[in-house]
């Protein structure tokens, strides 16, 4: 809702988990929250509620691609599933975990491929084989991941990014930013730009297309920014912080 000019959020529905959660996806009518356990909980609209059994650290991403979900762990695993629609379960039908780059902190489809981004950098993953075909250096930490027009930007936790197209080629890169280690990447469509939420709490933008630093604000004081969520119209941006608030922002600006 919105009062005199300022967005108010309030909660629809509370979920109540057994384990901190580390990763959400919705698709379709299915809610998945990728568990600190390893476990992965499934909600329905309809009511259903699954447990998806597998992984034995923390999953720490998430995604759907072609009806099959596929999920990334601390564990240092991917690992393919798909819905048995008589049976109403989901059974993991692939595990990956040869040449994986250490613990998983982030997955992403580009063109049929399966970006793969670790503590020891990023394995690309051909889909119709499920076969790493290329390991990208450097071999550093990465923090998350963002498709632009065709390519992917990589955010490393050492506060450098990198742009690789869709079969693995580097095309630019940047130095750390300023602000420093980076946790987390958002694309918001006003500039348009690329926001990167940093570990003592600054928010640095990048302008789109040509990947030049804008500048940064410090929009947390003393917290991460853990995770941001662009609405994808107006400019309105969301931030999560280390203790579990949220704040709504918007850009002002040509």
């Amino acid at each position: 809702s919105v009062l005199a000019g300022r967005f108010k959020l309030t909660p629809e529905l509370t979920v109540p988990l057994a384990e901190a959660c580390h990763s959400l996806l919705l698709h379709g009518p299915w809610f998945f929250c990728g568990l600190w356990n390893g476990d992965i909980r499934a909600f329905s609209q309809e009511g259903s509620e699954l447990t998806l059994k597998g992984h034995t650290r923390k999953v720490s991403s998430l995604l759907v691609h072609q009806s099959v979900l596929i999920s990334g762990s601390v564990d240092r695993e991917v690992r393919l599933w798909q819905m048995d629609p008589g049976q109403k379960v989901f059974t993991c039908t692939h595990t990956l975990s040869d040449s994986m780059p250490g613990p998983i902190s982030k997955i992403h489809v580009l063109e049929g491929h399966l970006f793969v981004g670790g503590q020891n950098g990023i394995a690309v993953i051909n889909l119709a084989d499920l076969k790493v075909t290329k390991l990208l250096p450097p071999t550093k930490g990465v923090s998350d991941m963002l498709e632009f027009q065709g390519h992917i930007i990589v955010a490393y936790t050492d506060g450098s990014l990198r742009i690789f197209d869709a079969q693995g080629n580097l095309k630019t890169e940047t130095k750390p930013l300023a602000a420093g280690p980076l946790l987390c990447l958002g694309g918001l469509e006003s500039g348009p730009r690329v926001l990167c939420g940093h570990a003592r709490g600054q928010v640095s933008t990048i302008v789109l297309p040509n990947f030049e630093f804008k500048t940064q604000f410090q929009a947390l004081d003393g917290q991460k920014v853990d995770s941001i969520l662009c609405a994808g119209h107006d400019g309105i941006f969301l931030i999560g912080s280390q203790d579990g608030s949220i704040q709504l922002w918007q850009r002002i600006g040509p």
